[in-house]
């Protein structure tokens, strides 16, 4: 089991990564638009499709066929692990390098938009003093590496289960 978590982690974790590496490149100078994060997701579905995969090899290929729900769960969880520590080891290297003023611009986009909207001043606030904080997290590269594992988890996640779900045999 723990052969296939690291193989298929490792390809789902070097496909997040390639991918995030592509589109921070590609979109260097227009990173906060308003495709950004739908690409972002797109590539992490890519990356995270590995998860089934993955299963469905140990299924197949090493334990004959059947598989029980709980062990293709861990399976996808392993993989998803491994895939996003690599995502957010990318993304270090993508932020520190790349776009070292992130946070500004995001926090500058972010308050364009909520005042385009017509929110009020109390929302305003309220957004300001979020992103300050955001900041304030963002000078720690630990805490970036932990925010950052945040983004591609729950796709994991719900990939991990599905192909569970689909995939158990008895």
């Amino acid at each position: 089991m723990k052969k296939t978590i690291i193989k298929y982690g490792l390809i789902s974790g070097v496909i997040s990564a390639v991918l995030l590496l592509s589109v921070s490149i590609i979109n260097k100078d227009k990173f906060h638009n308003d495709y950004s994060m739908l690409i972002g997701y797109s590539c992490m579905v890519a990356a995270m499709s590995f998860i089934y995969f993955g299963v469905k090899n140990y299924r197949d290929t090493t334990n004959g066929g059947k598989i029980s729900f709980k062990n293709a769960l861990l399976i996808g969880l392993g993989i998803t692990l491994i895939s996003c520590i690599l995502y957010s080891l990318m993304w270090l290297l993508v932020y520190y390098n790349m776009f070292p003023n992130f946070m500004d611009d995001m926090a500058s986009v972010s308050l364009e938009k909520l005042q385009k909207a017509g929110a009020s001043q109390a929302e305003i606030d309220k957004s300001v003093e979020s992103m300050n904080q955001m900041k304030e997290w963002y000078k720690n590269p630990v805490l970036v590496f932990f925010i950052t594992l945040l983004e591609p988890t729950p796709v994991g996640l719900l990939f991990s289960l599905i192909s569970a779900f689909v995939l158990k045999k008895q």
